[in-house]
């Protein structure tokens, strides 16, 4: 994995992001943890269980239908030792984001931006072996592609939930829109916070690029742009019917990858379990 970047300088902070709430302390000293060559399981583990509230939830989670294990997971250590240290990245990344977006998961229309970066971790996932990236990493980068727009309608909930209505009703372009409003569009957004978090370089990159036209290259960037266009096609989209392909034409585009030989339906009805579980 890419070292952590230097925080982003102040100096270049837009001024959107300027009254962000804390993102979960423990979840990024986790990342910032397995980000090294050196990192130890045991520290890994203390970490998560150093704040109670937060390893329960990790607990909680890690027991869902999103992960669907046939077993319990009965401790942190349990998960890091049976599952690994990628799966216990993802398991607080996903606590974490949820976290963060806990008073805008109020509003309907705000919903749906999480319900899409959970189906993108989740069919990230499904695709990344096909395109030989390690699934527990791709669910993360699936589930950080969006962190620009979890970061602007976690300091604006109202006026980004506005913006998503003004947008879908007039089908303006919502980059530009954002742009409009906020003088800085999720992607920039996105790229800005990665840094600012001391996210992996990778993220950075994905959050700032996953609207860029979809290519034929394999790896992970690759991945989450499918996975974003294939929760598109599933209606799992930010804003409804708001597709940029639908799923026959992803999948004639990608015959190689196996989720995207099943049925539509059933592949939407799996997501949906799987996402619904975190309610």
């Amino acid at each position: 994995m890419s070292t952590c970047p230097p925080a982003a300088a102040a100096s270049n902070r837009p001024w959107a992001l300027g009254t962000l709430p804390p993102f979960p302390a423990v979840a990024l000293k986790i990342l910032e943890e397995l980000s090294k060559d050196d990192f130890e399981l045991r520290q890994i583990v203390r970490l998560a269980e150093s704040d109670p509230a937060f390893a329960a939830e990790l607990l909680r989670v890690a027991n869902s239908a999103l992960y669907g294990f046939s077993y319990q997971i009965r401790s942190v250590q349990h998960a890091a030792v049976t599952l690994g240290t990628d799966f216990v990245k993802a398991l607080a990344m996903t606590v974490a984001m949820r976290t963060y977006m806990k008073t805008a998961l109020r509003l309907p229309v705000l919903r749906r931006c999480w319900r899409h970066s959970l189906a993108c971790a989740v069919l990230t996932s499904e695709i990344a072996p096909f395109q030989g990236v390690p699934g527990d990493s791709a669910y993360t980068a699936g589930l950080l592609h969006d962190i620009g727009r979890i970061g602007l309608l976690a300091a604006y909930p109202a006026e980004y939930a506005n913006l998503l209505t003004v947008t879908l009703e007039n089908s303006f372009d919502l980059l530009h829109c954002e742009r409009e409003l906020f003088d800085v569009d999720h992607c920039e957004a996105g790229a800005w916070l990665a840094r600012e978090w001391r996210l992996p370089e990778e993220m950075a990159e994905i959050a700032a690029r996953h609207h860029e036209d979809l290519t034929d290259d394999r790896g992970l960037m690759t991945a989450v742009k499918l996975g974003c266009l294939l929760a598109d096609a599933l209606d799992f989209s930010v804003l409804p019917r708001r597709g940029k392909y639908d799923f026959d034409e992803i999948a004639a585009r990608f015959p190689d990858v196996q989720p995207l030989r099943r049925d539509a339906e059933e592949l939407k009805t799996t997501v949906t379990r799987r996402i619904d579980a975190l309610n």
